[in-house]
């Protein structure tokens, strides 16, 4: 019989509603390009996502609850030299929304930047 540790249950249990945000590659320089991944818990309560950096550009869509998508990727090309964390947004129901944030290292930016 497997035996899961209660402390494994527990994180398992509470990061169910948290999206998961990949970015790749993690290093780029400036002008190339990145492709995030945003993976949203089914949940009925769901109705927007959006994904993006914080400072450069993002996109949204809506959600119809647990039916939805559970992967949305898209690839942002020509990355500034200062585009923000990589970020992960999702809305629910009354307004609540979770967010998941990664960092994005952009090398061959000079100090005038780009």
């Amino acid at each position: 019989m497997w035996r899961i540790p209660l402390f494994v249950l527990a994180i398992l249990t509470t990061s169910s509603d948290v999206a998961v945000l990949t970015v790749y590659p993690y290093v780029v320089f400036a002008g190339q390009g990145v492709r995030l991944t945003c993976r949203v818990p089914r949940h009925e309560a769901n109705r927007a996502v959006s994904w993006g950096f914080e400072h450069w550009t993002s996109t949204t869509r809506q959600l119809d609850g647990a039916d939805s998508p559970i992967t949305w990727q898209s690839i942002f090309n020509e990355v500034p030299c200062d585009p923000g964390r990589a970020f992960c947004a999702v809305e629910r129901v009354g307004g609540r929304t979770t967010y998941t944030t990664s960092p994005l290292l952009v090398a061959g930016c000079g100090e005038g930047g780009r």
